[in-house]
């Protein structure tokens, strides 16, 4: 049975929200346009078949999907992502670091505001995203003398049978509680179970000793003065000045929680921003616009950057992007 074919994990209930498309550009504009920067690229020559669904509690989105082919997905998340199930074979990348290739025995844990790109062959997936307070008042109650733990890049967790069972069954629970009519009480408690369990994930990860000076906080900050000022000349000295300390303890701390040095980070980050300005319908642009936009001076550079970040050149986005318009 080939992998597409295989039975999810959790199939979608009645109630779901659902979209089904063999359309590449339509997945990309259905999941851009809710999950804010992204990008997909896959063979446009056969069938994408590709189906979602979506269920959603007070703190938590859970929700399944499938593909027929091969995908290359590059992206970012906003509160705790734990992928509790995807294609055998998949490999995770964040900045320069690769992951080994995923089994059917691990789970991924991706705190929030993390970017990354996913390489997965045509298979199932399922995934749940918790908001960022609803987890941290979990693991605060959990530990009210110690600092909640920070995890602090994408991990790969190898769960034995135990953990894997508890894991789907809390789940399993969360997405019956959502159907209209539950009670409110019954609920409340299957995502708590449910939230407990990502707790114990990111209390075991987040365990693991900080190398460097620079704090998790400040770490944030720096990342996001880098999105504020993506159009405007960043160097080396600039971020160092953000972040209060030298570059030999900047490099450090981007290399471990990132996997790529700062400036390289940034790069990274004006090619997401580029891609998803070119994808944007709403107004005119060119090719040469996006990278002077986004701090490219070179434009021939910016090209290739940007074909090998995301799989396919700026011409070929922005074409996609007037197909649709």
């Amino acid at each position: 049975m080939p992998a597409h074919a295989q039975r999810p994990m959790i199939a979608a209930p009645p109630w779901a929200r659902q979209f089904r498309s063999d359309h590449l550009d339509e997945v990309r504009a259905l999941i851009g346009n809710r999950d804010g920067p992204h990008a997909r690229v896959a063979r446009t020559d056969q069938p994408l078949g590709y189906s979602m669904f979506q269920v959603h509690a007070p703190s938590t989105n859970l929700g399944g999907s499938s593909s027929s082919l091969a995908q290359v997905v590059r992206g970012h998340v906003h509160g705790w992502v734990l992928h509790l199930a995807v294609p055998p074979g998949t490999v995770l990348h964040s900045g320069l670091r690769s992951s080994t290739r995923v089994g059917s025995d691990s789970v991924v844990l991706i705190p929030p505001g993390w970017a990354f790109t996913r390489s997965s062959p045509p298979g199932t997936l399922f995934a749940a995203e918790v908001d960022a307070a609803a987890l941290a008042a979990e693991l605060q109650a959990r530990r009210p003398d110690d600092p909640p733990p920070s995890l602090r890049r994408l991990a790969v967790l190898a769960l034995n049978a135990g953990e894997r069972h508890d894991l789907r069954e809390a789940a399993s629970a969360l997405v019956l509680a959502t159907a209209p009519g539950t009670d409110a009480r019954q609920l409340a408690g299957a995502e708590a179970a449910f939230i407990g369990r990502v707790a114990d994930l990111a209390l075991r990860e987040g365990s693991v000793r900080r190398p460097g000076e620079l704090s998790l906080d400040r770490a944030r900050r720096v990342e996001a003065w880098i999105d504020a000022h993506l159009g405007e000349p960043i160097t080396m000295a600039a971020l160092c000045r953000v972040a209060g300390v030298g570059e030999r303890c900047l490099q450090k701390a981007f290399l471990y929680r990132r996997g790529v040095s700062p400036m390289r980070f940034v790069q990274e980050r004006r090619l997401l921003a580029a891609h998803q300005w070119l994808a944007d319908t709403s107004h005119p642009k060119t090719v040469t616009e996006a990278g002077l936009r986004f701090g490219f001076t070179h434009l021939g550079r910016f090209s290739v950057s940007y074909r090998q970040a995301l799989g396919e050149s700026p011409s070929q986005t922005l074409a996609s992007a007037r197909l649709r318009a």
